[in-house]
């Protein structure tokens, strides 16, 4: 009987004030406690990502890979996914922003949510030293390697670059991308031979010494 009492635009009001409630407790608590949940997760995100693939590809995967450089440098790689064609070593950032730049620059452009710009560094050239890094301490030629850095689905990448070799990927759409290197004109990995590498490799990892 109340309702009957209301003007329409008292009605409306009522109906719609829950809405607006709700619409600013998603924008304004919800939204920035799931980003800053996935920020801080990050890498697990990629991790879970990650082994789906090999899990669906039958593709063997060492993660948390710790190897020493030199007598004073470990270096590590968050992941590296054993192909039928190449051996991915992976590394996850998180940006709060989106990126700009070319694949040589020493440096990249970050501009955060606010338009504000910063200079971050390359993570393309600090993947590019990991794997030729690693190439040098297994002896696997560094062609059977394609390095690859996994960013958040909402970072966007505006980086010039014709490197077939690495790149920088949404975690989204990764899977797509080893899908489409995997489908190039090339040879399978010798099961011998990648078996050696993973053995290689695998017997590296200081991760498990710890």
């Amino acid at each position: 009987m109340l309702l009957l009492s209301l003007k329409p635009l008292q009605i409306l009001f009522l109906i719609l004030t829950p809405i607006a409630v709700i619409g600013l407790l998603i924008v304004f608590v919800i939204i920035p406690l799931r980003q800053r949940y996935q920020k801080n997760n990050f890498k697990e995100y990629c991790y879970k990502a990650i082994y789906k693939i090999a899990f669906d590809e039958d593709f063997y995967l060492i993660n948390n890979f710790l190897f020493r450089v030199d007598q004073s440098t470990v270096a590590k790689i968050d992941h590296i996914l054993f192909g039928n064609k190449y051996i991915y070593p992976i590394i996850d950032v998180y940006y709060d922003g989106d990126l700009l730049g070319k694949f040589e620059d020493k440096s990249l452009i970050l501009i955060d949510k606010k338009d504000k710009k910063y200079y971050t560094d390359n993570q393309y050239l600090v993947c590019k030293s990991l794997v030729e890094s690693l190439s040098r301490t297994t002896g696997i030629d560094g062609n059977m390697f394609v390095g690859i850095v996994v960013v958040n689905n909402d970072c966007k990448l505006g980086i010039e670059t014709k490197n077939k070799q690495y790149y920088f990927i949404q975690r989204n759409k990764l899977k797509k991308l080893i899908k489409a290197i995997e489908s190039r004109n090339v040879g399978k990995i010798n099961a011998a031979q990648l078996e050696n590498a993973v053995k290689a490799i695998d017997k590296l990892n200081r991760t498990k010494k710890k």
